[in-house]
């Protein structure tokens, strides 16, 4: 029975490297982000786009691909596996759809026609932007409360 493990050998468990690589992106990400926010608030407030908001855009954009292959991976076998353990079933589902709500929020962004939607996307992508590093203190939180709470479980056997 997959209850019965040691939470600290949990098949869905991160790896050093993947806690690492995810931190890196998702925080070069949202600081990218803050400057882009940034960036536009200086243009429309002097009227003048500043030298690096360009860069900042670019490479924004360029973390795209890497974002997709980490949702990938948490979708295919972090969250896969965490469902089978019944852990953070909340926090998780909040984390991906706050993930998955910012790529297609920044693909509405890139490839929107419209105004109006384009307007939504921008405010849709902030509020996911700023929800996103909150989601995933409330999911590391949980994790380890769930560890904790599976530990103390196990002992009692």
């Amino acid at each position: 029975m997959i209850h019965a493990l040691n939470p600290a050998e949990r098949p869905n468990r991160l790896t050093l490297a993947v806690h690492t690589i995810t931190l890196v992106i998702l925080g070069l990400s949202f600081v990218s982000g803050v400057l882009i926010w940034r960036g536009v608030h200086l243009q429309q407030t002097y009227s003048e786009t500043p030298i690096w908001l360009r860069a900042c855009v670019v490479f924004h954009g360029t973390l795209n691909p890497f974002l997709c292959g980490l949702f990938g991976y948490f979708v295919c076998d972090h969250i896969r596996l965490g469902w089978q353990l019944r852990a953070n079933r909340i926090t998780g589902l909040l984390m991906e759809v706050c993930f998955a709500g910012l790529i297609l929020t920044g693909i509405g962004l890139y490839y929107s026609g419209g105004e109006g939607f384009r307007a939504f996307c921008v405010t849709a992508h902030r509020i996911l932007g700023l929800a996103l590093p909150i989601c995933l203190a409330a999911h590391w939180v949980a994790a380890n409360r769930w560890v904790q709470s599976t530990a103390a479980a196990s002992a009692a056997r």
